[in-house]
Order: structure tokens, then sequence, then C-alpha cells
């Protein structure tokens, strides 16, 4: 009678290095999302930024305007 030994798929040195490279994809694929969300936030403040930018200069241009007029 034969006797085979079963040796655990879990326990074989391919399986860990499996496990360990989908750990590393599964990592990649997490700080991926989170940069997407980072540069997502960067660019609405960016645009945020770039807007209240150009309403401080439009009232600077009023203000200037007005003390022109005001003077002649």
């Amino acid at each position: 009678m034969e006797d085979h030994k079963e040796v655990a798929r879990h326990d074989s040195p391919d399986n860990i290095d499996d496990k360990k490279t989908e750990e590393r994809r599964e990592t990649r694929l997490q700080n991926r999302l989170i940069m997407e969300d980072y540069k997502e936030d960067i660019n609405e403040k960016a645009e945020a930024f770039i807007k209240n930018f150009r309403d401080q200069l439009k009232i600077q241009r009023e203000d200037s305007l007005k003390r022109f007029h005001a003077t002649r």
C-alpha cells in the first residue's frame, strides 16, 4: 500500500510568494486610490484659490476705477 503525503498548498514557497505579491498589489492599489483622492482634493483647493484670486483682482480693479472716476 502506498502512502501519499499531501502537502498543503498554503505551505508551499510558491504560494507564500503569491500571497506576498497579492499583498503588495493590494497595498499599491490602496495607495493609488489614496493618491487619487489627494489629487482631487488638491485640484479642488487649487480651483478655489484661483477663483478667489480672480475675484480679488476684480474687486481691486473696480476699486481702482471708482477712485479714478472720483478724482475727475
